[in-house]
This record gives C-alpha cells, structure tokens and sequence, in this order.
C-alpha cells in the first residue's frame, strides 16, 4: 500500500485578500512535511468556475513549485479536463514538469461531469467521450515518436517535432478517473491506471474496479506502456483523540457533503435538461438528487463517519480499518484530502504526522511480513 496527497485548494468564505494565497502556501509546506512522513505522491484536482470547492485551476504550475520543495514524492494531476485542452500544450507543459522533477510526473485525463466548466471553453457535452478517447491515444505518440503527426476526429496535426521529450521512459504513467461505468471499462481498455472515488463506498469501488481489471486484460494502449496500478482517493482526518474525532471530525465530512450538495447545484446552470447526452444522463440524475437533499432516511454526517466505509476519516486505527477494507479489494495506494475546506493548516499537519508515525508504518510492517513470508515460502 503506498499513500499520497489529494488537493484541491478548498477556500471557505469569508474570503480575504489573502485566502487563495495562502492556502496554497499552505499546501506547498503541508507536502514538503508529507515527504518527511513517508507519503509517496500528490495529486491534484484540475477544476474551473467552481468557487469554494476548488481554487486551483492550474494544477501543473502548482506541481512544478512543488517539484523545487521536494526530491522524491510524485507528482499527479487528477485529471486534466482533455475537453479544454490540446493534446500539444498537456504534452509540452508534462514534459516539462517531468523534467523540472527529474522524471516523478503522473497524468490522469477526464472529461468531467460538469458542464459548467466546459461551456466556457467552447466544449460540447456530446463530444468529450470521444475527445477523451482520442485526446488519450495522441499524448504518448507525441512523447514518444520524433516526428508527430495526426489527422483525427477532433485533433488535426501536421508533421512536426514536438519538444522537450519527458524523463520518463517511455513516457509518464497515465490514469483515468473511473466515474462511471463506461470510462471504468475504456479505462481498462486502454491501459490506463484507474483512479477511483470511496464516497460510494466499497460496493461501488468493487463494482468499477471489476469493470476496469476485465477490460484491461485486453488492453490496447497507444504505447508499449500498461499501467495498471489502481488509486483511491477519499477526504481524510486523524486524530488520537476520540472525542475530537466526534466532533471536528463530523464538522468536516458535514461542510464536505454540503459542499458536493452546492456543487451539484452549480454545474448543471444555464444548461438545458432536454439536451443532456445520453452518457451524461447518469451524472445529471445523480446531480439533480444530490442538490435537492438531504433525503429522509438519508445518513446524517455523523452516521456517515461511524459507518467508516466512505471517507477516512476518525483515530489512527480507524483510518488503518479504512484503508485495509479498500486494500482488501485491490487498491494500491490511498491519497486522502486532508485539506478539508475548514480544517486549519495546524490541523493538517496533524493528520499528516499521525499517518507518518502510525498509520503508514503499520502497512510498511505488513508488506515487510508478506515479503518475509514469501521468501521462506519459496525457500522450502
């Protein structure tokens, strides 16, 4: 099991003048001590428009701070929107960011399931599948081949010499977000890594997870490069103290479900129900229920974090249980977002030193047992 970071720069109003800043400083020392800790990744969320939830639309300059702050955890973007963007800009700017990194870059592409961040930008709703799809073929052809060239549905490039080149070879390690379970099975079928959500709990993580191995048996990626590795990230806190954990802890997981309420409410504006694509429908009727809650019988924040199978959230031995009911199903690494709206820095760091001295140290005594296990196993 390995452990990461997951951000994306959550701004509680009132604002300042000085409240985006400083979150994200925030979160530059917050990684360099996660580093110190033994995490192994960061990642960041790529979002627009979406005031409070996510104030950090340019992931890849905030990486490359990041990159100058640390020498050995790696660097995501969980995910580029492919529907805004070029496949020669995300080539060049990753390229770049590996190499300012000495080779430690990730790549997650989505489309994502909110119109309100595509409209802007010129995308159709019915057209990012498919620009996806694409957009995922093209990106390890330019880091890989001399000259480039392609003539494709939504992207046409003439002959040329795409630079600089990553550090990693082939190229760097690309993933998908498994939202549903159609990207789950193209996910597979492309060799990409998939990255999946705990806020539907581990029925649904084992749902997608069996969609995404099925179809990665008969991979067909654009390079010789499979990634099958398979992430979780969920919202995280830790405290020693139980009566913390009732009562800062259910503070949080409630502004974060309220939050994900307001941003339902907000990402289906100004868009014409009847229009919906197919393949959008499932996102639309999630969304309009989710804005329309709470729901009689619906679990209240409380109920939710002393179910512990949605976020990681409570004492260091319940994150462990947590994290163990996930790796049971396959999961390979946990990145939580412990920068929770509210949550101060001091409370982060918090969570960040008990998942340093106790949490990632019980699975790296686990793995030591397995590798210990296994190696007497194969001398007898």
């Amino acid at each position: 099991m390995k452990f990461g970071l997951f951000y994306q720069i959550q701004v509680p109003k009132p604002w300042s003048e000085e409240s985006e800043s400083k979150r994200l400083h925030e979160a530059l020392d917050q990684i360099t001590y996660a580093e110190e800790m033994g995490f192994d990744s960061v990642w960041f969320s790529e979002h627009h428009f979406r005031p409070v939830w996510s104030h950090n639309s340019a992931p890849d300059l905030t990486l490359a701070a990041v990159s100058q702050r640390t020498s050995r955890i790696r660097l995501g973007i969980g995910v580029v929107l492919a529907p805004i963007h070029h496949p020669l800009h995300v080539a060049a700017r990753m390229a770049t960011l590996d190499i300012l990194s000495h080779g430690r870059v990730d790549v997650g592409l989505g489309r994502t399931g909110y119109p309100y961040q595509l409209t802007p930008y010129g995308a159709k709703l019915e057209d990012t599948r498919g620009m996806w799809n694409e957009f995922a073929g093209v990106l390890p052809r330019i880091w890989t081949e001399e000259v480039f060239s392609h003539e494709g549905t939504y992207f046409q490039i003439p002959p040329r010499e795409v630079l600089p080149k990553p550090v990693q070879k082939p190229h760097p390690p690309l993933w998908s977000a498994c939202a549903s379970d159609e990207t789950a099975r193209l996910t597979g079928k492309l060799g990409l890594g998939g990255l999946f959500g705990s806020e539907g709990g581990p029925k649904k993580v084992e749902h997608a997870m069996g969609l995404y191995r099925e179809s990665l048996q008969h991979a067909e990626p654009s390079s010789s490069l499979i990634n099958s590795q398979t992430a979780l990230m969920t919202a995280g806190f830790c405290h020693e103290d139980r009566r913390v954990v009732e009562t800062r802890g259910v503070e949080l997981v409630s502004w974060y479900i309220e939050q994900q309420r307001e941003r339902a409410r907000l990402v289906w504006r100004d868009f014409d129900p009847a229009t919906v694509p197919p393949d959008y429908q499932g996102y639309y009727e999630r969304d309009q229920r989710l804005a329309s809650g709470p729901h009689p019988g619906e679990p209240t924040p409380r109920e939710v974090l002393e179910q512990g199978t949605s976020f990681c959230v409570g004492t260091p031995e319940d994150c462990i249980r947590f994290i163990e009911m996930y790796e049971a199903l396959g999961i390979e690494e946990v990145f939580p977002l412990c920068a929770i709206g509210p949550a101060q820095h001091d409370e982060v760091m918090h969570t960040l030193r008990l998942f340093g001295e106790h949490v990632i140290p019980h699975f790296q005594a686990k793995a030591r047992q397995a590798a210990s296990a296994s190696a007497v196993s194969a001398a007898n």
